[in-house]
């Protein structure tokens, strides 16, 4: 197994997460990078609206996870890939707004409208009980947000929610990348939990 020191770990996961950023920063591909939405409101569908909730708080999770983590363990990687989750959930909320819709997130750290998201924030947090678990359960969380963010655009005829969730499914990619590459430099090899191993190569060859 390969030790590495805080500081080295954390020049690793700066080095790793220059791609994340260059993703955020460029405004064609960014979550923020639509510059106007088009859509009709009421052309939304309930799975639709329903999908948009869930982004809200899912993404809202990631980073309060990824900042929970980052009080703990001071590695850079939780402290960097929270800003994109922001960015993320400020991504979600333009569409929340666009259209017109209440926005669930309560602005509270570890706190959700969903009792399913907030027993999860629980579950991950508790599950990070040292370095290795928890950048392996930064990993499961982008495992599952692109899972859910792949089946939102398959679910959905619109054409403003498919241009934000695939670039939040394309940057979800590169958190994962980033995610596994600190594990590998640590000697561990990680497992997909949720993803196929041929959707986890895909993302992690890109």
């Amino acid at each position: 197994m390969i030790s590495l020191t805080a500081c080295n770990a954390n020049e690793t996961a700066d080095e790793l997460n220059s791609q994340v950023s260059t993703i955020e920063t460029d405004e064609s591909d960014s979550p923020m990078g639509v510059s106007a939405f088009t859509s009709l409101p009421e052309s939304l569908t309930q799975g639709d609206v329903d999908g948009l909730m869930l982004m809200r708080e899912e993404e809202g999770l990631a980073r309060d996870v990824y900042l929970y983590f980052y009080a703990k363990y001071k590695y850079r990687i939780f402290s960097n890939i929270a800003a994109s989750e922001k960015v993320h959930t400020t991504a979600v909320l333009s569409l929340i707004n666009y259209f017109k819709l209440t926005d669930p997130a309560t602005g509270k750290p570890g706190e959700y409208s969903s009792p399913e998201i907030a027993a999860l924030y629980s579950t991950l947090t508790a599950q990070g009980n040292t370095i290795e678990n928890a950048l392996a359960t930064g990993a499961f969380i982008e495992e599952y947000d692109i899972n859910d963010l792949k089946n939102l655009i398959a679910s959905t005829e619109n054409a403003d929610l498919k241009k934000v969730y695939g670039n939040l499914l394309r940057a979800s990619g590169f958190h994962l990348k980033s995610f596994t590459a600190m594990l590998k430099f640590k000697g561990i090899v990680y497992a997909p939990k949720i993803l196929s191993a041929e959707e986890y190569a895909s993302i992690i060859k890109k």
